[in-house]
């Protein structure tokens, strides 16, 4: 029997023997999941010795002088589950700079006060270091930065908080491709966000809360939001992560459930080939594609390869999992499409060797 690339990357060796992985594992390395406090649930243990989950998301309620411990409590209990695929799970949290930071440590400036500054490239080189340093310290891998949204007006919803480098395409790119070169240097994979752009939401548009539409012609999204991500492809970066945003200039679905975006524009003209992470499956922009497992397998069936579950409810997750496991039974996911993406998850994962 030939087995696939991909099974021949994900079989386990027990007593010297590989051992095809199963569904339910297989689906789990395309699931992050969250949960509350500062104790990780037992259920979470459980579901990582199970081989259901990708990874855990670290947000600020998870985070305190024993996150070290906590993070080494998930990949020690991953390590001896007979699913270990032989690479850690992805420990992933956001580090923007500044005000921005989820785990102590740099970078002390904002993405705005880079953009800003007399030498960008530099400056973002720094950062990038700095954001690399302070995961490491915490044991996390995983970075949901840097933000290349081009913002457009002061005060506007990625310019409140500083998180875009600028209101010009060309700045921005001059911050992203060196940041990414120094923090992945430094053994933490970065995540280019929020594809194709969310420079143009105004201050009380979140797709965290309520459906967003950019309504900006394709030749602007190209020639000003998508600039930046050919300097972040160029630079190597591991993640794209595309907004719930709707661009009805191509496609009346979000971003993150478009073919369209995903696969035509990201994967065909931009030339990604890395992989490709959900925003929150949570989210409020969402609500009227079906439960989170729906969300999922429409995120999935468009191109994407993780899914995000960042509630902070460690059922939400499971239950995509499971989700993902009956689209696959039932094809309406494509097994070939699905071990595909599982292939470029677990050479992720190879990248970050606990």
């Amino acid at each position: 029997m030939k087995w696939s690339a991909f099974v021949q990357l994900a079989c386990f060796t027990v007593l010297g023997q590989c051992t095809k992985v199963s569904d339910e594992v297989q689906a789990g390395y395309h699931v992050i999941y969250s949960y509350p406090g500062l104790e990780p649930p037992a259920k979470l243990l459980d579901l990582i010795k199970q081989g259901k989950v990708g990874g855990v998301l670290l947000s600020p309620s998870n985070i305190d002088h024993n996150v070290v411990d906590v993070v080494k409590t998930f990949q020690d209990t991953y390590a001896k589950s007979p699913a270990y695929a032989g690479v850690p799970l992805l420990i992933v949290t956001n580090q923007e700079g500044g005000q921005n930071n989820q785990v102590p440590g740099g970078p002390s400036l904002t993405a705005k006060d880079i953009g800003n500054s007399k030498h960008p490239w530099f400056t973002a080189s720094k950062a990038g270091k700095e954001a690399a340093d302070a995961m490491k310290a915490a044991h996390a891998n995983t970075n949901l930065a840097p933000v290349l949204d081009v913002y457009r007006e002061e005060g506007d919803f990625l310019d409140q908080a500083e998180r875009s480098f600028s209101d010009d395409a060309s700045t921005v790119l001059e911050c992203v491709t060196p940041w990414i070169y120094a923090q992945q240097a430094g053994g933490v994979i970065a995540t280019a966000k929020h594809y194709p752009g969310l420079g143009m939401a105004a201050a009380n548009e979140s797709t965290d809360y309520d459906p967003v539409t950019i309504n900006a012609p394709l030749h602007t999204l190209r020639s000003v939001d998508e600039v930046p991500y050919f300097g972040a492809i160029l630079a190597g970066v591991d993640m794209v992560m595309p907004s719930w945003a709707i661009y009805p200039s191509m496609d009346s679905k979000p971003a993150g459930m478009s073919r369209a975006w995903l696969q035509n524009e990201l994967r065909g003209r931009l030339g990604f080939r890395g992989v490709i992470v959900s925003e929150s499956i949570e989210a409020g922009a969402l609500e009227s594609f079906g439960d989170y497992s729906k969300r999922a397998i429409l995120a999935t069936q468009a191109g994407a390869d993780l899914i995000l579950s960042a509630w902070m409810v460690v059922e939400n997750g499971e239950n995509v999992v499971d989700g993902l496991v009956a689209a696959l039974k039932d094809g309406s996911v494509s097994r070939r499409d699905f071990e595909a993406a599982s292939e470029r998850i677990l050479n992720l994962r190879k990248k970050v060797q606990a």
